[in-house]
């Protein structure tokens, strides 16, 4: 009875993924379409390969609500910032502009511990996620979540990330150099305060600036060499990368026989038979099988990206979004792969 309860119910998909896989191929069949007709100019062809690969990568990139949250709070309270650095420095006087002069220092002082936090425990994560695969159904009666997210962090948000607080250090020195330690103070304990804030300040902040530069260089590094000299150079031998390929013992991995490549454990779901009803084997084939059609769509899209590349110009502007495109294919497939 329990098995016969167990095989009716169903794989549900949290993301719809024929549905995804539907419209990719639509947007790639009116790309080729428009690049193999000769009425349409270059530019255009150009055009319409970025958009398109953009729209192609958008869906796999899903928003998580509260770091998109957290992002939005650091643009309004660097707004905040500057407005009250213009009122106490331009506008207000006396006793007003001290008030705000206080203000301002407060939501720096928390703005640049915030930073300094998040570089120390890596926590500067941008607000969106590839999600490759996202699975929900039950086993034994139990649920169960089949998942692949990778985290992606473009540059522009590390950049984002250090030249905001760069802006409000500057800004925080400014205030208590010009307001608090002035000459006119001339008092011995009020430059070693002084002193021992700025030591304090340069103490935490430099090693966050410094881990920020670091992982602006390495985003900007050349990715695995193997991997490019295996599968991303060589796509025109690998088109039919995952035509031939078979799961190894219980699902553990994926084996490509063409290349003698092998795909990371862990990103099937292991399927023991020992421990399985034939429904729960069932259901947990039929997830592998999904998981690995989804990963031949995500390959046959970035091999239509990279053909269409070699075969038009493109200026700087161009070549630097396709760079970012690539990247997030890139990154899918250092992941699927074990190089």
């Amino acid at each position: 009875m329990a098995e016969k309860k167990q095989a009716k119910s169903k794989i549900k998909i949290i993301k719809p993924l024929k549905k995804e896989a539907k419209q990719t191929k639509e947007l790639l069949s009116d790309l080729n379409s428009k690049i193999n007709n000769s009425e349409v100019s270059e530019k255009d062809k150009r055009l319409t390969l970025v958009k398109t690969h953009k729209k192609i990568t958008n869906l796999l990139l899903q928003t998580i609500p509260y770091l998109l949250f957290l992002f939005i709070l650091d643009v309004v309270m660097l707004s905040v910032i500057t407005v009250l650095f213009i009122l106490s420095t331009f506008i207000l006087d006396g006793t007003a502009a001290d008030i705000v002069r206080y203000i301002l220092l407060g939501v720096s002082a928390f703005m640049l511990a915030k930073f300094t936090y998040m570089n120390w425990f890596s926590k500067n994560l941008y607000f969106k996620k590839i999600i490759v695969f996202k699975y929900k159904s039950k086993v034994d009666r139990q649920k169960f979540k089949a998942v692949r997210e990778i985290s992606f962090t473009p540059i522009w948000f590390l950049i984002f990330f250090v030249a905001s607080n760069f802006y409000i250090t500057i800004l925080v020195n400014f205030e208590i150099q010009q307001n608090f330690v002035s000459p006119k103070d001339g008092a011995e304990n009020i430059v070693l305060i002084w002193a021992i804030l700025r030591t304090t300040i340069d103490m935490m902040l430099l090693p966050s600036f410094l881990n920020s530069f670091n992982k602006i260089a390495d985003k900007s590094k050349a990715i695995d060499a193997n991997y490019v000299k295996l599968i991303k150079d060589q796509y025109f031998s690998n088109k039919s990368l995952f035509e031939d390929v078979e799961f190894e013992d219980n699902y553990l991995n994926l084996k490509f026989s063409k290349n003698s490549l092998t795909s990371k454990n862990g990103l099937f779901i292991l399927i023991n038979k020992d421990d399985l009803t034939r429904p729960d084997q069932g259901r947990m084939i039929e997830i592998n099988n999904e998981i690995l059609d989804r990963y031949k769509e995500i390959w046959e899209s970035y091999v239509d990206l990279l053909e269409n590349r070699m075969k038009a110009k493109f200026n700087k502007a161009t070549v630097h979004k396709l760079f970012w495109l690539e990247r997030i294919y890139d990154t899918i497939f250092l992941d699927l792969f074990e190089i």
